[in-house]
């Protein structure tokens, strides 16, 4: 503990195993470091409740945002090599104008861009938005000058990704694997899926327990396509804090709190405000940093559908934990869960806008889509090639009589039926609805998702 107290393994286990029962937590993996060095890793609850097979030390689970604190240790890398410069424009790495990119044509006009660098990436200061689907417009802009102030980012990350990729000619996995995952005994981490994974692999699930479909990424996304184990994660945390050398160079820049935290909240409209935000919080590179009167504090959040996990690790105590679950119900008792493990309780959770637990919330789910059969030759005048309004294609063939949909070729999804034009994924929160035109021709669909809508034209 941060206090210097001990607690048994058994009251450890028995206290982790009674939190994550109450709160409906499905599976966990959770590894604790002390003394600079992994001391404890185990798993609790179970993979998938349709299976009941149960989380051990190997299972691997979707990492989310962890995939971009690995990716920072991976540029830090570069930078350490020469190959990449932490404060060069990013434009200047690439071989035609940045707007010239058809991903970055929403830039054109807006100079702006010139001014982000590795650093303002790494440290979330692009002025972008998280993602530029989350816009009224659905298109990227620079809502500040970059630079300036704290706004959590995906697409800087994917920005820097490219830069990556175009500059040492290899992909983000070939990169990792070459200079992260191997050199630290990451033998169980990857930012494409690998068939492997399906041996041990830890489910999605939703709030009400329900498992979810896991997405099985075929192209490397630094922001979020990383699947891994709390004990792997946890080699990557050991190796900052025993960096020596030149390495703890760049490590000390890692660790250094880049820019003060002004916004009152992570994400949300708080996060769009410039004050109110919490005293000692601020972001290093990659990872976020805190002080509290055990020193100084780095920790990193990963969210999306049926995942929750969280890592904090105290640099001047050499005391850390992993936390990595498929659940959507861990961020409700992620306070409680930090205190038993090691006894933080200065994580800045409130600012995260993780929920505190509530008894009273209802397990009952709501009924979920029946499908019904479409006739095969109205399945196949939708098949066809789709661009969305965020630039994103989405992929809509037959398959055994069956439409599925993909944005990567690699991960196919099937479509079922609601009604003859409305389609949704079975454990997901997709939904497809095919648009037609006046003469009854598929022309595009609206894509739901997460309470949005994104509009897609066809383009075959």
């Amino acid at each position: 503990m941060l206090d210097g107290s001990t607690i048994s393994v058994e009251q450890f286990e028995d206290s982790v195993a009674a939190i994550t029962d109450r709160a409906g937590v499905s599976g966990l993996s959770v590894a604790i470091i002390n003394g600079s060095q992994v001391v404890y890793v185990n798993g609790f609850g179970v993979k998938s409740k349709e299976t009941g097979e149960p989380v051990d030390e190997e299972t691997i689970f979707a990492a989310a945002s962890f995939s971009k604190t690995v990716f920072a240790y991976l540029v830090m890398l570069l930078v350490e090599e020469g190959v990449i410069n932490l404060d060069k424009p990013l434009y200047e790495y690439l071989v035609k104008p940045l707007p010239e990119y058809p991903r970055y044509a929403d830039l054109d006009g807006d100079n702006r861009y010139k001014k982000i660098t590795a650093r303002i990436v790494l440290c979330h200061t692009t002025g972008f938005p998280n993602w530029r689907f989350l816009t009224p417009d659905g298109k990227l802009v620079i809502q500040w000058t970059p630079g300036e102030r704290f706004g959590y980012s995906g697409e800087g990350i994917d920005l820097l990704q490219m830069v990556v990729v175009e500059v040492t000619g290899k992909g983000l996995e070939e990169l990792a694997r070459e200079r992260v995952f191997d050199p630290l005994g990451m033998t169980r981490t990857g930012y494409v899926w690998q068939d492997w994974f399906e041996d041990n692999l830890a489910l999605p699930h939703d709030r009400y327990e329900r498992p979810r479909r896991y997405r099985k990424r075929g192209e490397a996304d630094a922001a979020g396509s990383m699947a891994t184990t709390a004990g792997d994660y946890a080699k990557l945390l050991v190796a900052l804090l025993n960096a020596e050398g030149k390495r703890k160079f760049i490590v000390d820049e890692i660790w250094r709190s880049q820019i003060t935290i002004q916004s009152p909240s992570m994400f949300g409209p708080g996060s769009r405000e410039n004050a109110g935000g919490p005293d000692g919080l601020y972001w290093g590179i990659g990872w976020g940093r805190f002080d509290c009167e055990y020193g100084r504090g780095f920790f990193h959040t990963g969210h999306e559908g049926g995942t929750q996990n969280y890592n904090v690790t105290l640099i001047d105590k050499g005391i850390g934990v992993v936390f990595l679950s498929n659940s959507d119900n861990f961020e409700s008792v992620a306070r409680e869960m930090a205190d038993v493990t090691i006894g933080d309780t200065y994580s800045p959770f409130d600012w995260l806008g993780y929920p505190h637990f509530d008894p009273t919330q209802s397990r009952e789910p709501p009924p979920e889509p029946v499908a019904i059969e479409v006739p095969p030759g109205i399945l196949d005048t939708y098949v066809g090639t789709y661009t969305l309004s965020v630039g994103v294609t989405l992929y809509i063939k037959l398959e055994d009589g069956q439409l599925v949909g993909s944005t990567d070729q690699v991960d196919w999804a099937p479509l079922l039926a609601e009604t003859e034009s409305r389609f949704f994924v079975k454990g997901d929160d997709f939904v497809v609805v095919f648009v037609r035109s006046e003469s009854g021709r598929v022309e595009g669909l609206i894509l739901e998702t997460e309470g949005l809508e994104l509009s897609g034209q066809r383009s075959d």
